[in-house]
């Protein structure tokens, strides 16, 4: 240990005396070339350094971390046995983390992924991380309406293409509703979607009446909207039929989606009654 820090320190030493002979550190940070003293603490971590691209690029990693260690955090500091459903698992990076805390904790989660590929490594995951008794895996997709439809296979991009003849391979789908109700599930304390585009019918098939819900994640894809059937107007209204709010992992709101960019993984959060009202008012 002492001689990784010596050696650490040793590194470090000989890197500032370098910036000196240059006349400072030189860095490209958020497409900014800029130049800072040797002795400057900067935020730019070795291994997980800040994107030398605009603001947008490197997005998908970036977030992602940000929002696994939401997660972590939220049920770290949950007071109840969680019960969690996780929509588009893929291989299960998420679902073995979510599966050891959730073990811990006496709790359950419920590992959905259509793709048959994926979800043979989801389930190796699980059976190699002892989860058997604690992650459930769903070879299904989710949207708004039972019934069979066909899967295109781009790996972790996978996507349900509705009324297509699209290569691919045909597979099962299931509203929440119903996988709930299978399942038993009276609450559920976290739910993460990923589904290349179909999050609103994900939500649409939402017991909302019945069912009590914590924590949403969703990851958000305007982009692709338009191929399960429904646009920017439709989301908006869906949010504020559902007296949520959406705020991406950069801390900024979400209330109109014109554009089609990608978003990334955002945090759906519960409205007061009332202030779902004037939202409606106002976007009427």
């Amino acid at each position: 240990m002492r001689l990784t820090r010596f050696l650490y320190q040793a590194a470090v030493g000989m890197a500032r005396a370098w910036w000196r002979i240059r006349g400072g550190r030189h860095l490209t940070v958020f497409g900014l070339q800029i130049v800072v003293a040797p002795e400057t603490v900067f935020p730019h971590y070795r291994k997980f350094p800040l994107p030398k691209g605009g603001c947008g690029s490197e997005i998908v990693r970036y977030v992602d971390y940000v929002q696994l260690h939401s997660v972590m955090m939220y049920l770290e500091e949950l007071r109840t046995v969680p019960t969690i459903v996780e929509v588009g698992a893929h291989h299960g990076g998420y679902a073995v983390l979510l599966g050891k805390k959730a073990k811990d904790l006496g709790g359950t989660v419920i590992a959905v992924e259509p793709n048959p590929e994926a979800c043979a490594v989801l389930k190796r995951n699980v059976d190699l991380n002892g989860l058997n008794s604690t992650v459930v895996c769903e070879e299904v997709a989710v949207l708004d309406e039972p019934g069979q439809h066909q899967l295109v296979m781009q790996g972790d991009q996978s996507h349900i293409a509705l009324g297509s003849s699209a290569e691919g391979c045909r597979v099962e789908c299931v509203t929440l509703e119903a996988l709930l109700s299978k399942h038993g599930v009276k609450g559920v304390d976290l739910l993460l979607i990923d589904t290349e585009g179909a999050e609103m019918l994900v939500l649409k098939g939402f017991p909302w009446d019945s069912v009590g819900i914590g924590r949403i994640y969703c990851e958000l894809h305007p982009y692709a909207w338009e191929r399960f059937g429904y646009g920017a107007s439709d989301f908006e209204h869906s949010l504020v039929d559902h007296q949520l709010r959406c705020y991406d992992m950069y801390l900024r709101e979400h209330s109109r989606f014109e554009g089609g960019a990608y978003i990334g993984p955002t945090l759906l959060v519960h409205t007061p009654q009332r202030e779902a009202s004037e939202a409606s008012q106002t976007g009427s």
